[in-house]
């Protein structure tokens, strides 16, 4: 369901989205996958996929994987959206 609402948004032209993760309770090895691969696609259309309110596990799990150092995190929703309109991209977020 993740990579079609990646694909979605990419089709709609929307390039500047933020995962809000918030509600998301644990990720395995396929979804850093398929995170990774949303970013290279959305990043292969010259725009960003942000991360924002990691909590608990998730923090953790990107932490240690050291994505911390290849997506960009914030710790609010509103964080990544403003950072967006500050560089004046369009925004959704997931």
């Amino acid at each position: 369901m993740f990579e079609q609402a990646i694909f979605n948004l990419l089709k709609q032209e929307i390039i500047c989205i933020v995962l809000d993760m918030s509600q998301l309770k644990s990720i395995d090895s396929s979804g850093l996958g398929a995170m990774i691969s949303a970013m290279v696609s959305v990043g292969r259309r010259e725009g960003a996929l942000k991360l924002a309110a990691l909590e608990g596990n998730i923090n953790r799990v990107v932490k240690s994987m050291h994505l911390d150092q290849v997506f960009e995190v914030h710790r609010t929703v509103e964080e990544a959206e403003a950072s967006f309109l500050k560089s004046g991209g369009n925004r959704t977020t997931a």
